[in-house]
């Protein structure tokens, strides 16, 4: 479903476009009514959520305009205008539906869902989507068939969403890229029948015997009629699991509103010395105009996402505080001590002093932020790391042997395990079958798949008791797949960060385009890396090089080296000379050995060589190290 967001607020609009995303909206977003109108009559959307104060042309004049010339999509006004005769007057003139800021994200979301339903000819009675036993729940953003989940990715959840909300339409690709593309991402026809072949075989998998979308050659793509349904006895047990998925999304919510709050602290801040300023020249009775209306607009617009981010009573401070720049405070020394009280209470809770708590946003990350297992026997070492993780937003287990680990881990289920592992190896104090059993462990977290990250911290390096060098300590860490090897001293802060850094080395989600004119191998490579997470697009035919790459903007490129029309060393040497590209991780994963093929290959400036004789663990293991040494840069 694609949406046009129009308000005048950057912050707010990041918000917005993160939540929505995250529910896998298609989504433009403009900050005046003018360009919002240049929107609305270009491009066709779903819906459009629409602030009252907007520049050039404010929210009610373009609903009005928008009902004017006939558009029917729903319109949803959001604003931090309270009364009862401003609801009114905006649903009287085309509006359907009201929100006040702040408001509350899943309230927000619960109401689009709504007028996407009223929007529709499906079954109101029921939010689910299905097609026989295949159902489709805009709740929680899953697709299951027979009561199994199927996995799928944004594009192939939007294309799936979008038949089964439109069963009677013929959607050709210039109209799929219209509904699920936004106004600044330019798809090629590759693309879309990529993700299009992409659904179909990951609902055949799911045990789908028919293929819901049909084909209809010089037309386009449309859904199926409706095939007959089979019993499934427990279905309204199986269908969903909405606690678990709910979580998830919870999680992905919190942190993408709690890495906008941190991205955006030099304007809350710049926001703040505006009001500072304002209310010192309206002591010295020199206020203006214009530094009045920036005063009033930033308490709007303070008021309008502070609650988003759980700062409640912020935002009411922040409706105060413009409620009395409205006033004339001129010379009324009792309104003007007033905001002066309420301007430094928003600066206290905006900006908290060190001892107060982490602000809210951080509290609520923490019951489903990421868990590292610590393994050590110095109490004072895991008191202080769990107080620094705390600050972090990391949940952490503390153990103190590896007998009690294992113990543990054969309780848990395999989603349950260990985000990372930090462990503590006395290789100058222990016995050498005690290390061993440690080096054992190290090698079955690399083994899991994806592989847990491991962290050792070592002993202080003492020559004369060691039996082993530093070197070979930390390369015998290395050949047993741990992830980092440090050695004490070690604060608890240095050891988070490394913490960190493996994190992001495993992240689910990274972008891989592949390239290979073998469409056997494409169709089952995705299928084998799937439990990296990565988010993979595969590409044949290498003419539509240039226009797969812009569109999805990969972190990883894996292509073979003998390709027609242009191989891989020629692709190579070209991103290496582009501006936006260079550094962009490469490897080929060729079935070429031949020595002369492989120096120029090299020399092309690639990052890497995998031959497709070793197994796809080994692609995949590759892939994550590529993208770890960008990170780093």
């Amino acid at each position: 479903m694609r949406i046009l967001l129009v308000d005048d607020d950057e912050i707010l609009i990041d918000i917005l476009e993160k939540t929505l995303q995250n529910q896998n909206y298609t989504i433009d977003a403009v900050m005046d009514g003018q360009q919002g109108w240049t929107y609305v009559s270009t491009y066709n959307y779903d819906l459009i959520i629409l602030d009252w104060s907007l520049p050039k042309l404010d929210g009610i004049s373009l609903c009005k305009r928008i009902r004017h010339y006939g558009y029917n999509m729903p319109i949803m006004i959001l604003t931090a205008r309270h009364s009862s005769q401003e609801k009114s007057y905006a649903l009287d003139v085309g509006a359907d539906d009201y929100l006040c800021k702040p408001f509350d994200i899943e309230e927000l979301m619960a109401r689009i869902r709504a007028l996407f339903r009223r929007s529709q000819s499906y079954d109101q009675s029921s939010p689910l989507l299905n097609w026989g036993n295949l159902y489709l729940d805009p709740c929680i953003c899953q697709v299951s068939y027979q009561g199994n989940t199927v996995q799928l990715t944004t594009k192939e959840y939007q294309l799936l969403e979008l038949f089964l909300r439109h069963p009677h339409e013929v959607f050709n690709i210039e109209a799929i890229i219209e509904n699920l593309w936004s106004s600044i991402e330019y798809p090629s026809e590759a693309t879309v029948r990529s993700h299009l072949r992409h659904l179909r075989q990951k609902l055949k998998q799911a045990g789908l015997s028919e293929n819901p979308i049909d084909t209809l050659r010089g037309r386009g793509y449309c859904l199926k009629s409706q095939p007959m349904k089979t019993e499934i006895k427990t279905e309204q047990n199986t269908l969903v699991f909405p606690s678990e998925i709910e979580k998830e999304k919870h999680l992905q919510q919190l942190t993408a509103l709690n890495n906008i709050w941190e991205k955006y602290q030099d304007k809350r801040q710049e926001q703040l010395n505006i009001l500072q300023t304002t209310l010192n020249q309206i002591k010295e009775q020199k206020i203006n105009k214009n530094q009045l209306k920036k005063a009033i607009d930033n308490c709007h617009k303070l008021a309008g996402n502070l609650g988003v981010f759980g700062f409640n009573e912020a935002s009411y401070l922040a409706s105060q505080l413009e409620q009395l720049l409205k006033e004339n405070l001129e010379n009324k020394l009792d309104k003007i001590k007033q905001f002066e009280t309420i301007l430094n209470n928003l600066i206290w809770q905006i900006n908290p002093q060190e001892d107060q708590q982490l602000n809210p946003l951080s509290n609520q990350i923490i019951d489903h932020c990421p868990l590292i297992l610590v393994i050590s026997e110095d109490v004072q070492f895991k008191k202080l790391f769990n107080q620094e993780a705390v600050k972090k937003g990391i949940i952490t287990v503390t153990m103190t042997d590896l007998e009690t680990v294992k113990i543990w881990f054969k309780s848990l289920e395999k989603e349950q395990f260990p985000d990372v592992v930090i462990m503590n190896i006395a290789f100058n104090q222990w016995q050498q079958e005690l290390i061993e059993e440690y080096l054992a462990f190290i090698t079955e977290l690399n083994l899991q798949t994806p592989p847990i990250p491991s962290i050792i911290i070592g002993d202080r390096y003492e020559r004369n008791f060691s039996h082993r060098t530093s070197a070979q300590e930390r390369l015998l860490i290395a050949e047993k797949g741990g992830t980092f090897y440090l050695k004490k001293p070690l604060t608890p802060q240095e050891a988070i960060k490394f913490c960190q850094i493996a994190l992001k080395r495993y992240a689910q989600g990274r972008k891989i385009m592949i390239i290979d004119e073998d469409e056997e191998l494409l169709r089952l490579l995705p299928i084998y890396l799937q439990p990296w997470g990565f988010n993979i697009t595969t590409l044949h035919d290498t003419r539509q090089f240039w226009d797969v790459l812009c569109a999805i903007a990969p972190d990883v490129l894996v292509l073979e080296i003998e390709m027609p029309y242009l191989n891989g060393i020629e692709i190579c040497k070209m991103l290496r000379t582009h501006a936006q590209w260079y550094q962009l991780p490469i490897i080929y994963y060729t079935k070429h050995t031949e020595p002369i093929i492989l120096e120029k290959a090299f020399n092309s400036g690639v990052n890497d060589i995998i031959p497709k004789t070793l197994t796809e663990r080994t692609l995949a293991q590759r892939i994550i190290k590529n993208i770890e040494s960008t990170l780093c840069l």
